[in-house]
C-alpha cells in the first residue's frame, strides 16, 4: 500500500482562530485586543518557518470484536466507543501529521528564554496547526475514498475515547519508519510534540455517526461544546 505524504506551509492550512482562543481557555470568547494582536503576530512569524507535514496509507481491516480492530493482522485495542462508530468499515486510513521540527525548535527556544506568555500562546497555536493538518489529510483521504466508492468515518486518535495511548505503538508498526519525521518515545508519546496520529474507517456501507463531545464522556473538558 502506498504511503502518501505532503509537505506543507501554513498557507496550505485553514487555521481556525476560534479554536486557538478555545485552546487558550477563553471558552468561545474573544481575548482582549492585546492578546489578539500578539496571536496574529505570532502566527505570521510562525508561518515564515513552520513546515507541517502529513501522511497516510489505506489498509484492509475489520472490527475484530467490540474492543479491537484488526488491520493487516495487527490487533489494536481502541475500545468499544470507537468500534461502535466504525461498524461496516472494510478498510482503514492510518495517518500521521505534525507541525514539524522547526515548530518544536521555536517552542523550545521560547522556553529557554523564559518567555512564558509567548510559549503559552505558541503552544496553543501549535495545537491548532496540528488539528488543521488533520483536516487537510482527512480531505485527501476523502478524495481517495470517493474514487473507490467508499464512505468515510470521522477520525479517531490514540488517547481519545478510551483508546489508550500505548496502543499507538501498534499503529506505528503499520507505518514507515519515522513517518513524517515523527518518533515515539517509550511512553508512546510523539516527537515533535505537536503531532497527531489516528485512523479513519472506510467502507461502502459505513455511516457517518456522532463525533467529538457527543461521544466523549469527559464532562470536565475545557473544550467541551455540549452541556448534556
Amino acid at each position: 500500500m502506498n504511503w502518501n505524504t505532503y509537505t506543507l506551509s501554513l498557507s496550505d492550512l485553514d487555521l481556525d482562530i476560534n479554536e486557538i482562543y478555545l485552546n487558550l481557555g477563553y471558552g468561545g470568547e474573544i481575548p482582549e485586543d492585546s492578546f489578539v494582536e500578539m496571536i496574529d503576530k505570532l502566527i505570521n512569524h510562525i508561518g515564515s518557518f513552520c513546515k507541517p507535514s502529513a501522511g497516510y496509507l489505506v489498509l484492509p481491516g475489520k472490527i475484530a470484536d467490540k474492543n479491537y480492530l484488526e488491520i493487516y493482522n495487527i490487533r489494536i485495542k481502541v475500545g468499544s466507543v470507537i468500534t461502535k462508530y466504525l461498524k461496516n468499515a472494510t478498510h482503514f486510513a492510518i495517518f500521521v501529521v505534525t507541525a514539524g521540527e522547526e515548530f518544536d525548535t521555536y517552542l523550545e527556544q521560547l522556553r529557554a528564554d523564559g518567555d512564558i506568555v509567548s510559549e503559552f500562546l505558541v503552544y496553543s497555536i501549535g495545537s491548532e496547526i496540528a488539528e488543521a493538518t488533520v483536516r487537510f489529510i482527512t480531505a485527501k483521504i476523502t478524495e481517495e475514498a470517493d474514487k473507490q466508492g467508499f464512505m468515510i468515518s470521522h477520525s479517531y486518535s490514540p488517547g481519545h475515547c478510551s483508546w489508550h495511548v500505548c496502543e499507538q505503538q501498534k499503529l506505528f508498526s503499520l507505518l514507515p519508519e519515522k513517518p513524517c519525521g515523527v518518533e515515539l518515545n517509550e511512553s508512546s508519546l510523539m516527537h515533535p510534540v505537536k503531532s497527531v496520529s489516528g485512523i479513519l474507517g472506510l467502507g461502502k456501507d459505513l455511516e457517518m455517526s456522532l463525533y467529538g463531545c457527543d461521544i466523549c464522556g469527559l464532562k470536565s473538558c475545557f473544550k467541551r461544546k455540549t452541556t448534556n
